[in-house]
């Protein structure tokens, strides 16, 4: 079915968990129907507005698709691998697994 593009403007509001969030949200709005035709945001909303229109530029809705994909799965190990560096380095884990402090009286 063919439909008539509809132009829209997005405001893509920050937080980091809503960036990674949004990610989902665009890639269903990189339909061929729709035209985005402006896009701002704050803080990792303007991370998001700047990957999409990055991606455009360089190869249309796949390129956007691409761009916001290979970020956020950056974003994703990085913060893994924070996470660990910090529990290894107070001592809550060892070799990936929890274990539990020495019980001192």
């Amino acid at each position: 079915m063919d439909r008539t593009p509809v132009r829209i403007d997005l405001a893509l509001q920050g937080g980091g968990s809503h960036g990674a969030f949004t990610w989902g949200v665009l890639e269903r709005l990189l339909e061929p129907w729709l035209h985005i035709a402006g896009i701002s945001g704050t803080s990792a909303g303007a991370m998001n507005a700047a990957l999409l229109a990055d991606g455009w530029a360089a190869g249309g809705a796949e390129g956007a698709r691409t761009s916001l994909e290979k970020f956020w799965k950056r974003v994703s190990r990085a913060a893994r691998l924070v996470r660990c560096s910090a529990l290894l380095l107070t001592g809550s884990w060892a070799v990936g697994r929890l274990i539990r402090p020495p019980h001192t009286s």
